[in-house]
């Protein structure tokens, strides 16, 4: 009988967005998968979650041999994870935690330095335009490195991923969305030279509805589901 939260994400899949999985020990991943898949499509770690560096060590555990097998494409986010590899992952910690419920979230790092300073490699980033995976990376990075929680909340969602015009926010804890300065908008399209301080990023709050029929849990939400039309 299928119990786990893992064993139910690789029955049923995902779709076009990640799905969290709650750790023992208050960390976190989520993940991307098809049906049935031996192997995750995507793996987003929080930051509390170590992936060991085997290049570095001389005594490979299976566990890291089998995370190598995955392509770290960027801090935190992993493709083609061999979902064995997932699975031992979550007993690394503990297991799986017994709240899997929607008030939990991916915990972020603890602020460090300068935003802008730390982020500085992610201006063009989006020059030749972005994708929902971009913006889950972007985002994240800016983050984690002690910037405000950025939103991209797109037209739609369907069974190919968040698509069509979209726009930025910033979001606090209560789940209200704030305008962004288009400094960011500028630097992280390569029209701007710096993105200014990050305490000026963030501006008046929004009218509009916060609640989203699609959401990644994390970065990006779509204001209409496609997913089953």
């Amino acid at each position: 009988m299928i119990s786990s939260r893992l064993d139910r994400i690789i029955a049923h899949g995902t779709g076009p967005t990640l799905d969290r999985i709650h750790l023992a020990d208050g960390q976190g991943i989520a993940i991307r998968a098809v049906p049935g898949a031996d192997t995750a499509d995507e793996v987003f770690v929080s930051p509390g979650v170590t992936i060991p560096d085997i290049q570095a060590r001389e005594a490979v555990t299976r566990l890291d041999a089998w995370l190598a097998v995955g392509q770290l494409v960027e801090r935190r986010c992993y493709l083609d994870v061999p979902v064995e590899a997932v699975r031992a992952l979550i007993t690394r910690h503990g297991g799986e935690h017994a709240d899997q419920g929607p008030g939990w979230s991916i915990p972020a790092a603890e602020a460090q330095g300068s935003v802008p300073a730390e982020t500085a490699d992610l201006r063009a980033r989006f020059e030749d335009g972005y994708s929902a995976d971009d913006i889950l990376i972007v985002f994240g990075r800016i983050h984690d490195a002690g910037g405000p929680y950025l939103v991209c909340v797109w037209d739609y969602a369907d069974a190919f991923g968040f698509g069509g015009n979209s726009e930025f926010f910033a979001e606090d804890e209560n789940g209200t969305l704030f305008e962004v300065a288009p400094d960011l908008h500028e630097w992280l399209s390569g029209q701007r030279a710096t993105p200014g301080p990050a305490d000026t990023w963030v501006c008046a709050p929004v009218a509009e509805p916060t609640e989203f029929p699609v959401s990644d849990d994390f970065h990006n939400y779509a204001r209409t589901d496609r997913t089953y039309h």
